[in-house]
C-alpha cells in the first residue's frame, strides 16, 4: 500500500495544473502478487475538464506503471469466442490455486475467468451454465409393452358356413349345422423388443359362443362341416322350431320378434386368452385382458307343412 500511495501522489503532482479546471478526478490502483516475497503495484489518475470557450473536452491522465508480471489490466475486451468454456459448476473454479502454487483466479471486466501464473501468461475461460442433465429413460414395463403388442395381433374369426346353406334356407324340425371357415388357429403370437427387453405375446383361442337368433345359444368350438353318418362331438347343431323368411316380420303373426327382415341372425363370438413372457432386464410372465372377435350370418328358415286329404282327392 505504501508503493501505491507514492505513485498516486506523484501522479497528482504531475496533473496539479489541471485540477483547477477539472470537472472530475478518478484514481485507481492495483496490486498483484508475483510470488511469496514479491508483488507489483500501480495506480492511475484520470482528470476530465472542459476548457472555457470551447465545446470540446480534454483529458489528461497520469498512467500508473504497468506490471511486467502479466497481471490483468483495468480495461478488458469482451469475452473472446475463441476461449475455452468452463461450466460454472466445475470443481476447478473452486480451487484457489488452479495451476499449482502461486497461481490464482482473477475475473476480467468482460466476465472472463483467467488463471494467473508467474511464469506464464495463463489462460482465460468463458464461464457457461452447466449443461442440463438428460433425464434417464424410465425402465421398460413388460406388461405395458405386451399390451401394446397384443393390440396388433390379427385375430380373425373367419366366416360362418351352414348346412342347409343360407341360399336354400334352413328347415324347422331338422338340425342345421354351423361352423367357422377357415377354422381359426389355436394360437397366434407376436414378439417385440425395446431397450434389451424381449416380450412374446400369445393369444390362445378358448371358446366360441354361438347365438342362433331365436333366443337359443351354445358354447362350444368352431364346429365342423356337415358329414353324413354319426355326428362328431365337436359339431355345432341347432333345431329351429319357428320359421323366419324374408317378409315374414310384420306379416306373419306366428314368427318370433327376433326374426329379422331376411332371416335369423346367427353369431359366433370367438374368445381369446392372452398371455405374455418377458426376458431381459426384467423377467416376468403374466396375463392380459381377453379379446374377442365375431362373425355373423343371416339365416332364413322355412317350414314344411302337411295336409290330410281323402283317397282320390275327395273329402
Amino acid at each position: 500500500m505504501k508503493i501505491v500511495a507514492v505513485e498516486i501522489a506523484l501522479a497528482l503532482v504531475l496533473v496539479a495544473p489541471a485540477l483547477a479546471e477539472a470537472e472530475s478526478v478518478k484514481t485507481g490502483w492495483y496490486s498483484q502478487q508475483i510470488n511469496s516475497s514479491h508483488a507489483a503495484a500501480g495506480g492511475s489518475v484520470s482528470v476530465s475538464s472542459r476548457t472555457p470557450g470551447s465545446s470540446g473536452e480534454g483529458s489528461e491522465s497520469a498512467p500508473g506503471p504497468e506490471s511486467s508480471s502479466g497481471a490483468p489490466s483495468s480495461e478488458q475486451p469482451a469475452p473472446s469466442p475463441a476461449n475455452p468454456t468452463l461450466p460454472s459448476t466445475s470443481p476447478r473454479l473452486a480451487n484457489p490455486h488452479p495451476s499449482g502454487p502461486g497461481s490464482f483466479w482473477y475475473t476480467t471486466d468482460s466476465g472472463e475467468r483467467c488463471i494467473y501464473f508467474p511464469t506464464s501468461n495463463g489462460v482465460c475461460f468463458n464461464i457457461v451454465a452447466p449443461a442440463a442433465q438428460e433425464e434417464a429413460a424410465p425402465p421398460v414395463n413388460p406388461a405395458a409393452l405386451a399390451a401394446a403388442a397384443a393390440s396388433r395381433i390379427p385375430l380373425d374369426a373367419g366366416h360362418i358356413e351352414s348346412s342347409p346353406s343360407a341360399q336354400v334356407d334352413g328347415l324347422t324340425g331338422a338340425n342345421s349345422w354351423f361352423w367357422l371357415s377357415p377354422a381359426p388357429p389355436s394360437t397366434r403370437t407376436v414378439s417385440v423388443s425395446e431397450r434389451g427387453e424381449h416380450v412374446t405375446v400369445t393369444a390362445t383361442a378358448s371358446v366360441v359362443r354361438w347365438t342362433f337368433g331365436d333366443g337359443s345359444s351354445l358354447t362350444g368350438g368352431a364346429g365342423v362341416p356337415y358329414q353324413p353318418g354319426s355326428v362328431p362331438s365337436d359339431a355345432i347343431l341347432h333345431d329351429y322350431q319357428t320359421r323366419c323368411l324374408p317378409g315374414d316380420q310384420g306379416h306373419d303373426p306366428n314368427v318370433l320378434a327376433s326374426c329379422g327382415a331376411d332371416g335369423y341372425t346367427v353369431t359366433a363370438t370367438l374368445e381369446w386368452g392372452v398371455s405374455f413372457t418377458a426376458h431381459g432386464p426384467v423377467t416376468r410372465a403374466g396375463s392380459l385382458p381377453t379379446r374377442s372377435t365375431a362373425a355373423s350370418l343371416t339365416y332364413p328358415v322355412s317350414e314344411a307343412r302337411a295336409f290330410l286329404s281323402s283317397a282320390g282327392g275327395e273329402k
